[in-house]
């Protein structure tokens, strides 16, 4: 390589390594302290939200609607409805990534979650989830977390992540969803208790979402490890972080779109667009498919995509007409403000009642 060649490569290695640091720290830097700022207004509306889940607001809603235009129905009074309940495990429940952890003793004990939190760490160096819960059967914890040390995390490189810390959860006697334990007779063999049989528990680790807070080590480069052993460690950090990363950029900021199921978009976000042409040739066509797979004594297959479009996922029953577990907190302070009614007007001649929102 030419001299000159050589000067121009080494001062392009110059600004790559000192300039573009320079600037990518800056850039980490001031993105930080804009996250800090606007995490404050997200919080606000997340406390507001909060609120409302656990019931605080009920009175003042109430009121702002039929301010509104709106009539409430003659006998809500006899529900004894507080807030939303189940609001968060049906939100959970609706969304892929985090459905496929939950088992149906899952969602028995997530009826209890009131709130669930994303905070970046100062600096942007990671981020802690936080899950709040009502007073239940099953734990004593208020709360439970699960942290995330990413050094890169305003950055769109592939997350480095150095360490994952979940929660220890005191699980009340006989409540554990995480483990099962198993009672095995064994009889002595030899010795003076030669014949005696003696029972031995044993922990039996099971499927269930709480294991999301289990802490989760991560490999250092010179780890002595096989390649099974590293690979099976890799998967296991990808769907926690899969799911942490559901909590931060989908659950969190959009709660209520994952309880309408709107999150999902299943309207109008077919892979197959509908075609008003040339429907005879289409039909030939499938008729022509189906022949084919009749003769040779299998279902005609269908595309990765497809399949997962069938699938649903399963959503557990709700009584809706139970109360809300208490959750503390108080009155009716910081209810939605005068000036921005939420609630449409009224049609004409309904007496200001939507009858798609009536209850029987």
């Amino acid at each position: 390589m030419p001299p000159q060649m050589i000067r121009r490569i080494l001062y392009l290695q110059s600004l790559h390594d000192v300039q573009k640091k320079s600037t990518v720290e800056a850039y980490k830097k001031e993105r930080a302290e804009l996250e800090t700022k606007y995490a404050q207004e997200f919080n606000q509306i997340y406390d507001k939200r909060l609120k409302v889940l656990t019931g605080q607001l009920d009175k003042s809603i109430d009121e702002e609607y039929v301010a509104s235009g709106g009539a409430l129905e003659e006998d809500e009074d006899k529900h004894d409805l507080i807030g939303c309940p189940q609001f968060w495990v049906t939100a959970l429940s609706q969304n892929g990534t985090v459905s496929e952890t939950l088992t149906e003793s899952d969602v028995d004990c997530l009826e209890y979650l009131s709130d669930i939190r994303s905070t970046d760490l100062p600096g942007g160096v990671g981020f802690t989830l936080t899950f709040k819960f009502a007073e239940n059967p099953y734990f004593t914890n208020a709360e439970l977390s699960k942290r995330y040390d990413i050094p890169n995390l305003y950055l769109d490189d592939e997350p480095m992540l150095e360490k994952i810390t979940g929660s220890v959860i005191n699980w009340k006697e006989g409540q554990c969803l995480t483990h099962k334990v198993t009672i095995k007779k064994q009889r002595s063999k030899s010795g003076k208790s030669k014949g005696q049989i003696r029972s031995v528990e044993k922990k039996i680790k099971v499927d269930s979402f709480f294991n999301f807070f289990n802490s989760v080590e991560v490999p250092s480069e010179d780890a002595s490890m096989d390649e099974e052993e590293m690979d099976l460690l890799e998967a296991v950090i990808d769907q926690d972080y899969d799911v942490a990363c559901a909590f931060r950029t989908q659950l969190v900021p959009d709660a209520i779109e994952w309880f309408t199921g709107e999150a999902n978009g299943d309207e109008g976000d077919s892979e197959y667009d509908d075609e008003d042409e040339d429907t005879d040739s289409d039909e030939e066509l499938s008729e022509d498919e189906d022949e084919e797979s009749d003769e040779d004594g299998a279902a005609p297959k269908q595309s990765k995509k497809r399949k997962e479009k069938q699938k649903t996922q399963p959503m557990p029953e709700f009584n809706f007409g139970q109360a809300a577990p208490p959750t503390g907190g108080g009155g009716g302070a910081g209810g939605p403000g005068p000036n921005a009614s939420p609630f449409p007007p009224p049609a004409e001649g309904e007496g200001g009642e939507n009858p798609e929102c009536k209850q029987n």
